[in-house]
């Protein structure tokens, strides 16, 4: 029967199988998102560092990723297909701060060819409202902000925050 299907069925299975993989390695979050969401879920760690900010102070840190985006940001009109928030301190950022993001994609769960996919983070003064998972937050003016382009095979960024959005 399998020889029969040739690279029809098979292949396409042996590819959810690899996706899946991908998806997983290096985070339960990524793991328990594969298996409860199936292939339109994913996971990206980000490794997010900062230096210059005054050690002690609270920060809150959103992390968004987008399926496209160039080394500037994602585009005005681009939405978030994961993001994550929590607050950190100057000193935490200093040393590096990981995150998983989990990513909610629509349909077949994968990026378009043309597409390049980028991680976006920033940090505003204080804690914020933690109450959501940060996915209609905005960098404000003065907010220290960093990003990173993704490979598309890739599910690991590291992101500096060394620019300071002026508009």
């Amino acid at each position: 029967m399998s020889s029969a299907v040739g690279g029809g069925v098979m292949s396409t299975r042996s590819s959810v199988r690899e996706r899946r993989r991908r998806s997983t390695r290096g985070s339960w979050i990524a793991l328990v998102a594969a298996t409860t969401l199936g292939d339109a879920a994913g996971a990206v760690r980000a490794e997010v560092r900062a230096e210059g900010l005054t050690s002690g102070q609270v920060y809150r840190l959103v992390v968004q990723s987008f399926d496209r985006g160039t080394a500037h940001g994602p585009g005005r009109d681009e939405r978030p297909i994961g993001s994550v928030q929590r607050v950190v301190t100057g000193d935490e950022l200093r040393h590096g701060v990981l995150v998983s993001v989990v990513e909610m994609r629509g349909g077949s769960g994968t990026t378009a060819a043309s597409a390049s996919p980028v991680v976006l983070a920033w940090v505003d003064a204080g804690e914020g409202d933690l109450e959501w998972d940060g996915r209609m937050a905005r960098p404000q003016r003065g907010s220290v902000y960093g990003v990173a382009r993704r490979a598309k095979t890739s599910d690991t960024v590291q992101i500096s925050l060394n620019r300071t959005r002026t508009a």
